[in-house]
């Protein structure tokens, strides 16, 4: 099991809930349930939503789960992974945090000729800097009404509270490592 479908079984059995009634107020079946706790199923960013919302914890606490002042080392193989509605992005979470400002870093992946989720899908505060870096490929990244082209080892540093997002502008796909400062 991954430790997105562990916490998510932790929080539910916490509550006293049934894989069905977590499924009922989610708006989910049953199954879906179950195959996300079981780390068979890797729910998109909207499922998680319903789910956090269901069991009346933001959707930060999905992922984090940890007491402070401990190391968590996360295995490659055990990364939530999180995916969009709409988009061929995906999301490979490293370490423990994801939103409300708790995102440390995050390693995407992006489908060849496509664009990345608009940040009106991960909301950030203004003022609040995040680091682009380019693992692999050839991309543009968007932002403020520009674009700007980098290759695989180019980075950028912006502030994440302006409108910003990227595209795979290569025949294969691209890798990126987005990092929120602070």
């Amino acid at each position: 099991m991954t430790a997105l479908a562990d916490r998510i079984k932790a929080l539910r059995l916490e509550r006293q809930l049934q894989q069905r009634q977590l499924a009922e107020k989610a708006e989910l079946t049953p199954s879906m349930v179950s195959q996300i706790e079981s780390g068979r199923l890797t729910p998109s960013l909207h499922t998680l939503g319903r789910i956090a919302a269901s069991l009346g914890v933001p959707i930060g606490s999905l992922f984090d789960g940890q007491p402070a002042g401990r190391i968590q080392v996360s295995r490659k193989k055990d990364y939530p992974v999180v995916s969009f509605d709409g988009s061929s992005e995906r999301w490979a979470v490293l370490g423990a945090g994801l939103f409300e400002g708790k995102i440390r870093g995050v390693v995407s992946t992006l489908a060849p000729k496509s664009r990345g989720v608009t940040t009106e899908k991960v909301v950030i505060k203004p003022g609040q800097m995040k680091l682009f870096y380019v693992i692999g490929g050839r991309v543009g990244l968007h932002y403020n009404g520009d674009r700007y082209v980098l290759d695989a080892g180019d980075s950028a540093l912006l502030d994440g509270g302006t409108p910003h997002g990227w595209e795979n502008l290569g025949t294969k796909e691209a890798r990126a490592l987005w990092v929120i400062l602070g």
